[in-house]
C-alpha cells in the first residue's frame, strides 16, 4: 500500500514538500523555500536531501521559488523533472540574476504533458494546468493500485481554465485522493477577478491614457499577454531585452498551439531617438520592474502617464521585506489591477465536481486546512501534520 508524507506544507503556504512512496520507490513533489525566508525548519528527508536517492525522483510543479527554491539541497543523484518551457523560463531568469546557479537548473530533466514517467513501481503523469507561472503542472501518481492527484498551485479563472477542466474530466478518472492547495481558502471578500476581466478593464484604462507603465512578474506570461492584447492597436508594446527573451521563449514553444502566445509585435527598449519619438507620438504600454533603470525612464513621463501595479498587494505592504518596491511606486498614483494565481474556493469545488475523488481531499499549501471541511461539509477531508505518514 502506498503512503503519503507531507514533510512541509500541511499548515503553511509555500515551502511544501510531499512524498508518495511504496516499499520500493519514492516520488517527491516540490522542494521550495519558505515564503517567510526562514528555512531553519527544513527537515532531513531520506531519499531527497539525505540518505540514498535510488528509486527516488523529484517533480516540480512550476518555477516559483516556494516550489523550486531548495533544489540545490537535493541529493546529487536524484533526477529532477519539470516542464520544458518552465525550465527555459527559469534558466533565462537565473542567467540574469544568479549565473552561478545555472548548472543546477541545466541538469533538470523535462517531460511531455500527458506522457507517463516510471520511477520504480510508481507512474507519474503530468497535466499542464492554469497558474500564474507558465507551464505549470498537476501530477497524477499511480502506485500499488492507488491513483492520487497532486494539484500543485492551480486556478480555473485564467485564460486556460476551461481547457484545464476539460483535460481533467477526460484524463483524471478513477482518482482516489486529491492533494489540493488551499492558498486562498481562508480569504473572504470579492470573487476572484478573471484574467479576461482584467484584460477588459486594462483595455478601458489604456484607451483613456496615452502612456502606460505596467509592473507585473516577468514570468507571469498570461498576465503579460492580457496587457499585450489590451494595448490599443498602433501603440508600441515595449520591454527590456530580458523580458523580450522570456516572451520569445514562450512564443517559439507555444505559438503554434495557441495564437495567444504569438508575441510578435514587441519592441525592445533602447534609448534611441527613433523609438523615443515613436513612443511619444503614439503612446505606449511598457513593462517595468523595480530599479534605477526603469525609474529613470518613468521619470520622463511622470506627469503624463498611467502606472498599473499587477501583482499581489502584500508586496507593497509597509511590513513587507522589499521596502524598495514601495519606494519605487511612491512618486506615482498607481492603479492596482490583479487577478490571483491560486484556486478560489469555487475553483476547489469545481475540481471536486470534475474529478470526484473516491477517498477524499488532503489539504496542502494552506494555513487553514480545516476550512476545507467548511467548504465541502459532505466530503472526506484528511488533515495531516508535517512529517505524519499515512497509508493511502
Amino acid at each position: 500500500m502506498p503512503q503519503i508524507t507531507i514533510h512541509r506544507g500541511a499548515r503553511q503556504i509555500g515551502g511544501c514538500v510531499t512524498e508518495i512512496s511504496t516499499e520500493r520507490s519514492r516520488v517527491f513533489i516540490d522542494f521550495g523555500e519558505n515564503l517567510s525566508g526562514n528555512d531553519a525548519d527544513l527537515p532531513l528527508i531520506d531519499g531527497l536531501n539525505t540518505g540514498n536517492s535510488k528509486n527516488s525522483a523529484l517533480f516540480l510543479t512550476h518555477y516559483h521559488g516556494d516550489h523550486i527554491g531548495r533544489i540545490g539541497d537535493a541529493l546529487p543523484g536524484i533526477p529532477v523533472y519539470m516542464g520544458r518551457t518552465a525550465k527555459e523560463i527559469q534558466l533565462n531568469l537565473v542567467e540574469r540574476i544568479d549565473r552561478g546557479r545555472l548548472s543546477l537548473y541545466e541538469k533538470i530533466k523535462t517531460f511531455i504533458p500527458l506522457t507517463k514517467i516510471t520511477i520504480g513501481d510508481i507512474v507519474v503523469t503530468p497535466f499542464m494546468i492554469d497558474h500564474s507561472a507558465f507551464d505549470a503542472y498537476m501530477f497524477l501518481i499511480e502506485a500499488d493500485g492507488r491513483r492520487v492527484l497532486h494539484t500543485g498551485d492551480f486556478r480555473f479563472h485564467g485564460f486556460r481554465g476551461n481547457k484545464t477542466l476539460k483535460m481533467l474530466k477526460y484524463y483524471a478518472k478513477d482518482v482516489d485522493y486529491i492533494i489540493c492547495e488551499g492558498t486562498t481558502i481562508s480569504r473572504t471578500g470579492e470573487p476572484a477577478m478573471t484574467e479576461r476581466e482584467l484584460q477588459r478593464e486594462a483595455a478601458a484604462m489604456m484607451k483613456k491614457t496615452k502612456n502606460v507603465f505596467v509592473m507585473c512578474s516577468s514570468t507571469n506570461i498570461d498576465r503579460i499577454g492580457a496587457f499585450y492584447y489590451a494595448n490599443p492597436q498602433g501603440r508600441p508594446f515595449v520591454c527590456d531585452g530580458y523580458q523580450k527573451k522570456q516572451l520569445e521563449t514562450v512564443r517559439l514553444n507555444h505559438a503554434r498551439m495557441s495564437r495567444f502566445y504569438d508575441f510578435q509585435k514587441i519592441y525592445e527598449y533602447t534609448p534611441s531617438e527613433k523609438l523615443n519619438k515613436y513612443m511619444e507620438d503614439r503612446g505606449f504600454c511598457m513593462l517595468v520592474r523595480q530599479g534605477e533603470y526603469f525609474r529613470r525612464i518613468m521619470e520622463r513621463y511622470k506627469n503624463n502617464c498611467l502606472v498599473i501595479y499587477s501583482m499581489w498587494k502584500g508586496y507593497l505592504d509597509e511590513r513587507a521585506s522589499n521596502r524598495g518596491l514601495a519606494d519605487f511606486f511612491a512618486p506615482y498614483k498607481y492603479h492596482a489591477l490583479h487577478a490571483g494565481g491560486h484556486a478560489s474556493p469555487e475553483d476547489i469545488k469545481k475540481l471536486r465536481d470534475t474529478v470526484k475523488p473516491k477517498c477524499g481531499f488532503i489539504p496542502i499549501h494552506t494555513d487553514a486546512p480545516e476550512k476545507f471541511q467548511e467548504l465541502m461539509p459532505e466530503g472526506t477531508i484528511i488533515i495531516l501534520n508535517d512529517g505524519e505518514v499515512r497509508n493511502l
